[in-house]
């Protein structure tokens, strides 16, 4: 498998220090989205304790997992803050990628439809978006459609892009359903539309987003790694213990008004682990639904997913 490698200018959106040069930047750090899920990597750079620890750290975000995970693979992301499914595919493959911490273990999503829809049973002829052929978003859509009795073989499938960008064709009625999270599913049920699936009802215990790099950064930069996530759990900390502060940081980074702020943060609070736990049912089920679709032809081992060295030198901690 052939993974082509893009650059990041006409790609991303800086969070970051805005005079802090690409070429400057010792850790690239790519988002796959905005949301809600981030919100320890946005108050960790606020807060500075990326600098505390010597680090000149440049985060910047994608408009799909896909798209971010291409640009660790050709050398211009050092670390994806992303989707961990989606790295399954690469890591098949020949990528020498590997998960090494967990940023939120939370399944936030769920499936929106137009009104005419009163459940995903009715999806079969339908058009649903999604970010990217092969990204998190195609996978849980082909698992909820599954779930519910439609093969996904019997629904269009469109590349929309992000979130907003998906929650703008259902809107417009260009398709039928799409997959959503937090903010965007309130905005969904605000103008009507019927919550089709809910993917927490299938995947209870899920590592949505974690931090991913390859194992030769991880190897060469072990001493950068283990700076970087010892600023990240006071980060983490600081997230958990000051609920104020993650609610400015939401509307500040996200967009988000006073009250979707403040409901997010008290959604998220929980999932953003301190010890930097991986749980693994997110890879095993990917690993399945790729075997069964044919586009992965044998079992990856979850030893080869995730590099358990961080977790269990700084988890501890």
């Amino acid at each position: 498998m052939r993974w082509p490698r893009v650059w990041l200018a006409p790609a991303l959106i800086i969070i970051g220090s805005l005079t802090l040069s690409l070429a400057d930047a010792r850790i690239v750090v790519g988002v796959s989205t905005v949301n809600v899920a981030f919100l320890p990597i946005y108050l960790t750079q606020d807060k500075g304790f990326f600098k505390d620890e010597g680090l000149d750290v440049l985060v910047v975000m994608f408009n799909a997992g896909a798209t971010n995970l291409q640009a660790v693979i050709g050398g211009d992301v050092q670390i994806m803050a992303g989707g961990v499914p989606e790295t399954v595919l690469a890591r098949a493959g020949g990528v020498d990628i590997k998960n090494f911490w967990a940023i939120s273990n939370l399944m936030p999503f769920q499936i929106y439809g137009s009104p005419k829809l009163k459940s995903l049973k009715d999806g079969k002829g339908k058009k649903f978006a999604i970010s990217r052929f092969g990204s998190l978003s195609e996978f849980l859509t082909r698992s909820a459609l599954r779930q519910s009795g439609v093969d996904p073989k019997d629904v269009t499938m469109l590349q929309i892009g992000a979130t907003p960008a998906r929650f703008t064709t259902l809107a417009t009625g260009i398709v039928d359903a799409t997959i959503l999270w937090f903010p965007v599913t309130e905005r969904a049920k605000a103008i009507g539309m019927n919550k089709l699936f809910d993917l927490k009802d299938l995947y209870p215990n899920w590592t949505n987003v974690g931090f991913v790099a390859r194992e030769t950064w991880l190897a060469k930069e072990k001493d950068q790694a283990v700076k970087f996530l010892r600023a990240y759990q006071k980060g983490v900390k600081h997230t958990r213990e000051n609920r104020d502060d993650g609610i400015r940081t939401l509307r500040k980074y996200v967009g988000l008004d006073a009250g979707e702020a403040a409901a997010g943060y008290d959604e998220y609070r929980d999932s953003f682990p301190l010890d930097g736990r991986i749980l693994d049912a997110g890879i095993t089920a990917t690993v399945e639904q790729e075997i069964e679709t044919g586009r992965l032809k044998g079992k990856i081992s979850l030893n080869e997913m995730i590099d358990y060295n961080f977790i269990n030198s700084l988890g501890k901690k």
